[in-house]
């Protein structure tokens, strides 16, 4: 266990360290920025059906997706492109204790750029319709989706050093398009998971989100078991990579 923490505790120091803490914190002020824009001058009830028009859709769609890939990939992929994964391997610990490490920094290390994201809009918004209830589903939403996320981007950071360029095809081309054509693709969608816990959490969030949502019925319960599968697989994923790839030559 003190070695599982170790690897967490330093991989958590790699992550929110440099430039990437600047540029993740500005990109996190936007959804807040965004909110004070859209609703000033605005009553209560169109403030709440326009935060749920485009910053929530900021938020989800951009901003916890972004930082979850540039976070998760790292996490195993700065170790390999360093060439000091071969020496982590080394230590007395199981393969998918590392991977659980890592995956854990990761998420922790996302969860406190969307956490600051969350908050922030949810300030904004909570002010001006006089209501703090979406303050809890939100923060909720979002680390759910984060450890969605991460847990995709763990792989793939591992797989490839090309992985925050395969990730952003992969938001742009999928999350923020083919998923939308047909409702059925709903239930392959990263972000719905949280937004799905939201909306479950917040009344006239579903009625407002519906075509968001498709075919997803709102709820905490389903987008967690969903973002815990996710993860176990991940875990196992990332450990059958660390036991059986060559862990010295850099990532393609």
């Amino acid at each position: 266990m003190r070695a599982w923490t170790a690897v967490l505790r330093t991989t958590i120091r790699q992550l929110l360290g440099g430039k990437r803490s600047l540029f993740l914190g500005l990109l996190a002020l936007i959804p807040a920025l965004v909110t004070f824009l859209a609703t000033t001058n605005t009553s209560p009830s169109g403030a709440f059906r326009t935060f749920h028009d485009a910053p929530v859709a900021i938020l989800f769609l951009i901003v916890l997706p972004i930082a979850s890939l540039v976070l998760g990939s790292a996490a195993l992929g700065d170790e390999r492109r360093d060439g000091t994964l071969s020496f982590l391997v080394l230590r007395p610990m199981r393969r998918s204790a590392i991977a659980s490490a890592k995956l854990a920094a990761a998420w922790i290390a996302a969860v406190a750029v969307s956490g600051f994201a969350t908050l922030a809009a949810a300030v904004v918004i909570s002010i001006r319709v006089d209501d703090w209830g979406m303050l809890l589903p939100l923060m909720v939403g979002a680390a759910l989706s984060c450890a969605a996320y991460t847990a995709v981007f763990l792989v793939l950071g591992h797989l490839t050093s090309r992985a925050v360029l395969a990730g952003l095809v992969y938001l742009f081309l999928w999350e923020s398009g083919i998923s939308f054509a047909a409702e059925s693709l709903a239930n392959v969608s990263l972000f719905r998971i949280g937004l799905s816990a939201y909306a479950g959490m917040v009344d006239g969030a579903p009625t407002i989100l519906d075509d968001v949502l498709g075919s997803l019925t709102p709820g905490p319960g389903g987008a967690a078991v969903k973002a815990v599968v996710i993860t176990a697989g991940a875990v196992g994923g990332a450990a059958w990579l660390l036991a059986h790839r060559d862990l010295a030559a850099p990532a393609e």
